[in-house]
């Protein structure tokens, strides 16, 4: 049960208030229609003015059965049963008694009162149970809404789980792949610099050992300087002596002609002598049988000197024919060998002399090559002129010979 506490100005005998209970929420509609409670408040004789404030008294005075109804007449006769009771012992008895009559009129009025306020309580405890009815139907439709949302939430938890715990794994098994790429390429770009350190060792290595080849080349390139003009004096020679042969091998040559239209003269002087011995001979023999004996000494000295003279003259012959042969193959052979050595050493000589005011821009491979084919060109010239010597040797030495 719960306590009511009221206030109010007492300016009768006595009067009976009813108090709106203050209700639990446990309590149904019925329970709170018969916990009303009922104050009486006694008004002290001669005291019109005081107020006094009471609370509830443990002492119930009337309690409704929540599933019994009750007019409101026989409620104001409970009522004032009741409050006869509870003022029986007090000093207000005779005050009572006394004024029995007057307040039957304000009893009634006060019944109606209450019977109005009763009415309008139960509405409002129907309107409030309806109230609670709605709420019980939203409180359970919202636990079956919390129940739904639980479930959904665990299942949301349940699916970000997974979808944590798989991206957790995907994220792990990148992070390891990361760990392996980037441990393959430190050890890659580890491995790429001890080779980029040993090429960097072999460069350096390799710079060295350029410079003392780049030293080695000057000192080759100023020695084949040297050598090239050694070998361009050597050339200016060698063309020298070649003229000086071809003048020689000229007047040899002259001189051969010479020699031959002398011999060729010779042989007509000893043709015509042998013509005059053979006139002689016929001469001779006309003259007669006698004379035969005295003229053989002078006829077998005639026939002796005109078979010398006729091996004299085959003999210059044959030699006459072999010096035209060999007179012909050594012109031919120097004609061709002239012309294509004179052009070859002019060429050579031409391209020499431009090599020498080359050489201080030529490279190593540019020197070597010029200095391999004036070698061959030296070496075609020693050949071009062994072959004249040769040649010279096998036909006419004495051109070779050298007059004071």
């Amino acid at each position: 049960m719960q306590s009511l506490i009221c206030h109010v100005s007492v300016s009768a005998s006595f009067y009976v208030i009813s108090l709106s209970p203050h209700l639990s929420a446990s309590t149904s509609a019925h329970e709170q229609t018969g916990m009303l409670w009922i104050l009486i408040i006694c008004r002290e004789s001669g005291d019109s003015t005081r107020s006094s404030s009471f609370f509830s008294s443990p002492l119930l005075v009337s309690k409704i059965h929540p599933n019994r109804k009750i007019s409101s007449t026989a409620f104001g006769r409970k009522l004032l049963h009741n409050s006869n009771i509870s003022s029986s012992n007090g000093s207000t008895e005779d005050l009572f008694h006394d004024s029995t009559d007057s307040s039957d009129l304000d009893i009634t009025e006060k019944v109606s009162y209450l019977d109005k306020k009763v009415t309008e309580l139960e509405n409002e405890i129907l309107m409030s149970g309806d109230v609670k009815t709605k709420l019980k139907q939203e409180n359970i439709q919202l636990v079956h809404r919390i129940h739904e949302l639980e479930e959904q939430l665990k299942d949301q938890e349940t699916r970000a789980e997974k979808i944590m715990e798989d991206e957790l794994r995907r994220h792990r098994d990148a992070y390891i792949r990361l760990e392996k790429d980037k441990n393959t390429q430190i050890e890659l770009l580890r491995n790429r610099l001890h080779q980029l350190e040993d090429e960097n060792g072999k460069m350096a290595m390799n710079m060295n050992r350029l410079k003392s080849q780049t030293e080695k080349l000057d000192e080759e390139k100023q020695r084949m300087t040297d050598k090239l003009e050694d070998t361009s004096l050597r050339l200016k020679d060698e063309m020298d002596l070649y003229k000086k042969m071809m003048d020689k091998l000229r007047q040899n040559r002259q001189e051969f002609q010479r020699e031959r239209d002398t011999m060729q003269e010779l042989i007509e002087d000893l043709r015509r002598e042998l013509e005059h011995l053979q006139l002689y001979k016929l001469e001779a023999e006309r003259a007669g049988r006698g004379r035969r004996s005295s003229i053989s000494l002078s006829e077998y000295s005639s026939r002796t000197r005109e078979s010398e003279l006729e091996q004299e003259v085959r003999r210059l012959k044959q030699d006459n024919q072999k010096l035209r042969e060999q007179n012909e193959d050594l012109n031919g052979q120097l004609l061709s060998l002239s012309l294509h050595e004179a052009k070859n050493l002019f060429a050579t000589q031409t391209k020499a002399q431009s090599l020498a005011m080359e050489i201080d821009h030529a490279s190593r491979d540019q020197l070597l090559e010029a200095l391999k084919q004036q070698e061959e060109i030296n070496l075609r010239l020693r050949q071009y002129m062994d072959k004249i010597i040769l040649s010279i040797l096998d036909h006419n030495p004495s051109i070779l010979e050298i007059k004071n």
